[in-house]
């Protein structure tokens, strides 16, 4: 052999995970290339005609009007995508791809604090389990969606709860709430560690609403009012009025998912009913002394996020984002966990492809059941896990 040839083996070999990441990143992104030309109900109802509409406005220049239901950070950073020499359809999709490697960089990062024994490996396995999460690339590349952004943030916000930075934590959860509301789902697993770790003030919970207004500021200079933050909110929770949009929710296993009746008639019941469990959860949780361990962190957050899709009426299939990536932490942690993490991840799918591919199956009586089913699964996991806190000697 050679010694240039020996001198290059041995640098692939030493720097093989990198090189591997490397590859593998440029695979992910020649994958999401493919569907670049993939166009979406929601694409040609809303999205173009939003773009357009910011164009026109002269980019940045149009955020002097609300455009859609975008909150202000998003249309800001679609008013910077407009100066690009693009479709309106590649920029939203390059937008969202973008996040989807910060999203698996970070998801790898929590990966490297739940399994210190195998850091590198889980860490490598993590990241491609979310840049190759068919979710993933069809959220971002197919769909066009933002998901993948305030997921990135949420999942930031719990990998700083993990390293114990609360302020960062907040900070960045209100992030994620300044890119969509669906953030909402992780709000009160942070509200139980608050009350069961007792380890930052109820004060600090004033940088969510800080983060969010300190991005939504500049509307000030555009001669719009802080008001209208409420106002887009608002209008997203009052836009659907069905007991489900195309996801298996509980409340699909009684009824029609397009059942606007029941939603109009039990909405606040149906909320209660989400609250109620959701307090159960956590009574559970304290009443067995649960350890606040960082594996059982993550296995709450998951368990939260997961009820209050599941639970809530008016849900779409696209708001089990959060929970499908905190799944993937699950199945590093706990082995046990990849055989429901992989009906779960079919049942998005399913919904993903009937919205997006036009096929024939959709969200029905069964889908819903297992859907329940799944979410006790973890449950069941949980609760046989090592939570307990180890009895004093």
């Amino acid at each position: 052999m050679f010694k240039i040839e020996k001198n290059i083996l041995d640098w692939i070999e030493r720097n093989l995970m990198g090189i591997t990441a490397v590859v593998g990143t440029i695979f992910s992104i020649w994958i999401r290339y493919m569907f670049r030309d993939i166009i979406s109900g929601d694409y040609r109802a809303f999205l173009e005609g939003w773009y357009d509409e910011i164009y026109a406005g002269g980019g940045i220049k149009s955020l002097d009007t609300q455009v859609g239901n975008y909150n202000f950070l998003y249309q800001f950073c679609i008013a910077v995508m407009t100066y690009i020499p693009i479709k309106s359809l590649y920029a939203y999709k390059i937008l969202s791809a973008i996040f989807d490697l910060f999203l698996a960089v970070t998801t790898a990062r929590m990966a490297g604090l739940l399994c210190e024994e195998h850091r590198e490996s889980s860490m490598m396995t993590a990241y491609f389990m979310v840049l190759f999460s068919p979710i993933t690339i069809l959220n971002s590349s197919a769909w066009a969606q933002c998901d993948s952004i305030y997921v990135f943030w949420a999942v930031a916000a719990l990998y700083g709860l993990l390293k114990e930075r609360y302020a960062i934590a907040l900070l960045c959860l209100g992030m994620s709430f300044a890119f969509k509301l669906q953030a909402v789902f992780i709000l009160p697993f942070f509200l139980f560690v608050y009350f069961a770790g007792k380890k930052f003030s109820i004060i600090q919970f004033l940088l969510v609403p800080g983060a969010m207004l300190a991005t939504e500021l500049p509307i000030l200079c555009y001669d719009r009012s802080i008001f209208e933050i409420i106002e887009v909110y608002l209008g997203q929770t009052n836009t659907y009025t069905s007991v489900s949009m195309n996801y298996p929710s509980f409340w699909t296993i009684f009824l029609d998912a397009g059942n606007s009746a029941f939603y109009e008639a039990h909405k606040p019941a149906a909320m209660l009913l989400t609250v109620v469990i959701l307090a159960a959860l956590m009574l559970w949780w304290i009443e067995r002394k649960i350890a606040l361990k960082r594996q059982n962190l993550v296995y709450m957050a998951f368990l939260c996020a997961y009820a209050c899709v599941l639970f809530l009426p008016q849900m779409h299939e696209r708001y089990g984002y959060l929970y499908e990536i905190l799944a993937i932490l699950l199945a590093l942690v706990n082995k046990k966990t990849i055989k429901l993490m992989i009906p779960l991840y079919m049942i998005t799918l399913i919904t993903y492809g009937h919205y997006l591919f036009g096929l024939s199956y959709g969200v029905n009586v069964y889908m819903g059941i297992a859907n329940t089913v799944i979410w006790f699964g973890y449950i069941g996991e949980f609760a046989r896990g090592n939570g307990r806190e180890a009895p004093s000697k």
